[in-house]
């Protein structure tokens, strides 16, 4: 069990539920669920202050940022449903057994996945989905997250989906790792663990355990352990549905829970409240349906820098009489902050949708981004979060309008960020960087290949020498036998010749 620090007292909790509610009421748009949480749970507001040793200023900032990057990605209507099936038939992330602190283990097996073979946005709905299933399946209890790194190669290690897991439990699920498990990790990923360490804080690092079969019994029992690791489990992976308590008292999967929460849109944003002084630069092509949105910018969004909370605008104006269902998506939703990035706009209603840099990057982190504007006919307008993004995955695609628009930064931006003074580091690494350890990485996946095809090639020939080998001891054993035979025929030849003359 890992380090703990000073139990927070009633009074502390107490004090930072009562600055972030003063917070909360100042400004949002942040989802009720999660404020009613705020509210009345000391538990969750108690992970908060452990997560930071007491600390009520990093644990209030903390709290925040979690209600907005919450609000933002939607957590609450995160379902079964909403992600696709093939990530839960690959097997490759799942809940199972538990730790011997009787933690419950979310295991990652490493080799299953591959690196750019799913959408890395689903692939991080994904996670969100296990780690809200945990939460609710666990209220809040610590977890261990068991990386399963047997038969794992180079082209296995997907260093951007490791960062944005170890990111998640650094700045929004407080206080809720036991422990790291990397079990049976392959020398040659060395140097890349050494890289993830670096995106913990100094007092996690401890939390990271290296374990083989051998070593694996310190923290996991062998009735909790697979019989790959080791262990006596013999459990092969199937999807089970998760099952939690209705308001009734019964039971129901998850995804079938109703939810009256609604859409609201960012203050000051809301469609019955027209923009003034904006020019709509394009009328976008309708689809075939007659789906249509104006938009502003009609091409690129510029920043004009590419420093943390720089915020650009995206005006968006449904010229038709009937309500439109608006969803908003980025390359990178890790770089920015969208509010709102889903709703509903009314009939000739008109929308601003901010959008706020959330990493200090370079200019050139930002100008590969791209950004999804998305529209279909709305039933109604009292949707709710879930609703809207459930009508976008079955609009027939006649109905569907989409654009998209490139991310640019000013020029003057561009030209003086490289005399900026250096910024916090971020919690991510740069495009750059990461670009370089992809193609670090394909070298020595490159090398492995290479390696096995010659160790191929020295098992072959090894093979060929000893059968060589043998073949000449055969041959000289019948040549010293052959030798020996007519050896001892002459010198009998010779005897008898000898007493022939006697």
């Amino acid at each position: 069990m890992s380090a703990i620090p000073p139990e927070p007292t009633k009074a502390e909790i107490d004090q930072l539920r009562a600055t972030a509610i003063q917070k909360i009421e100042a400004g949002g748009p942040f989802d009720p669920q999660d404020v009613r949480r705020i509210r009345s749970d000391d538990k969750y507001i108690r992970r908060f202050l452990m997560h930071h040793d007491n600390d009520q200023k990093l644990s209030l900032e903390m709290v925040m940022d979690t209600l907005k990057w919450r609000h933002e990605n939607q957590c609450n209507a995160i379902t079964k449903e909403s992600i696709p099936q093939e990530f839960f038939d690959k097997g490759a992330l799942f809940i199972h057994n538990r730790d011997k602190d009787g933690c419950k283990m979310l295991i990652f097996s490493v080799r299953l996945h591959q690196k750019g073979t799913l959408d890395m946005d689903q692939l991080k709905r994904f996670l969100i989905y296990w780690l809200e299933r945990l939460e609710r399946e666990e209220k809040g209890e610590w977890i261990t997250v068991f990386f399963d790194m047997c038969d794992t190669g180079m082209k296995n290690m997907d260093m951007e989906f490791i960062q944005y897991m170890i990111n998640l439990f650094k700045s929004y699920y407080p206080w809720v790792l036991n422990y790291i498990i990397v079990f049976e990790m392959p020398w040659l990923l060395n140097a890349m663990w050494k890289i993830i360490k670096t995106w913990l804080p100094p007092k996690s690092i401890q939390k990271i355990k290296f374990v083989d079969k051998k070593s694996v019994g310190e923290y996991v029992a062998p009735d909790q352990c697979l019989t790959g690791w080791g262990g006596t489990d013999s459990y092969q992976y199937h999807f089970e549905p998760e099952v939690t308590s209705s308001p009734s008292g019964g039971t129901v999967p998850n995804g079938d829970i109703t939810d009256n929460r609604k859409v609201h849109f960012a203050e000051g944003s809301a469609p019955s409240s027209p923009l003034r002084g904006k020019t709509v630069s394009r009328r976008t092509t309708p689809s075939t349906g007659g789906v249509y949105v104006d938009i502003d910018p009609g091409e690129e969004l510029v920043f004009s820098s590419c420093r943390i909370g720089v915020t650009a605008s995206i005006v968006l104006t449904n010229p038709t009489a009937n309500p439109l269902a608006i969803k908003i998506k980025t390359t990178s939703p890790e770089k920015y902050r969208v509010k709102p990035s889903v709703g509903v706009l009314e009939g000739e209603g008109q929308l601003e949708v901010g959008v706020t840099v959330g990493e200090q990057l370079a200019p050139s982190a930002l100008v590969r981004d791209k950004f999804l504007v998305m529209a279909a006919p709305a039933p109604s307008l009292d949707l709710s979060s879930q609703e809207v993004s459930q009508l976008f995955k079955t609009v027939n695609k006649e109905d569907l309008f989409e654009a998209r628009l490139r991310v640019g930064v000013a020029a003057e931006d561009t030209n003086t960020s490289s005399l900026a003074s250096p910024a916090t580091p971020s919690a991510t690494l740069p495009p750059e960087l990461i670009s370089k350890l992809d193609q670090l990485l394909q070298r020595q996946s490159a090398m492995e290949d290479q390696l096995r095809s010659a160790r191929r090639i020295v098992f072959l020939l090894l093979a060929m020498l000893i059968a060589v080998l043998v073949f000449l001891v055969i041959a000289t054993n019948n040549m010293t036998s052959t030798l020996l035979m007519h050896s001892t025929a002459l010198h009998q030849g010779g005897r008898s010749g000898h007493r022939g003359e006697l």
